[in-house]
């Protein structure tokens, strides 16, 4: 019986101590939900493109294709930086969030034509559709900034 006692006491601990830290989180998370709908997708959109990214350089790296040159590579792995610090950006609401999302414009579009000119099958055409949707949004993101 004392086991079962102390077992519960140190779960409701466990309990009160993850409400604790969730808290934080929550206050994000609404205060996220209250900002335009349009800045919350362009997140969204530039951490997928990040993810896209970045599986597809190790997918092609780990496929060997030989039509995946180090240059698209790079390319791929220049453009998930670009998109994360784009996304970090905005999460903090910096006052810099419309040159990187200029920039990670500039950068997926760049990309997508990349992907395109090495058409490797479905994985790249994805990737490219990913970085064109991220484009679109992060230039929709800095023309309403200005």
């Amino acid at each position: 019986m004392m086991i079962e006692r102390r077992e519960l006491l140190m779960a409701g601990a466990g309990l009160a101590a993850a409400g604790t830290l969730a808290g934080p989180a929550a206050a994000q998370q609404h205060r996220m939900e209250g900002m335009a709908m349009s800045m919350t997708d362009c997140i969204d959109d530039c951490v997928a493109s990040h993810r896209m990214c970045l599986e597809t350089a190790a997918w092609l790296t780990k496929q060997g294709v030989a039509s995946a040159t180090a240059s698209l590579i790079a390319m791929l792995n220049d453009c998930a930086e670009l998109c994360q610090a784009t996304a970090n950006s905005m999460l903090r609401e910096s006052s810099l969030h419309t040159i990187l999302c200029r920039a990670c414009a500039d950068g997926c579009e760049r990309c997508a034509r990349e992907c395109l000119s090495h058409v490797v099958g479905e994985r790249i055409k994805r990737c490219s559709a990913t970085c064109k949707d991220c484009a679109a949004s992060c230039r929709m993101m800095a023309d309403m900034a200005s």
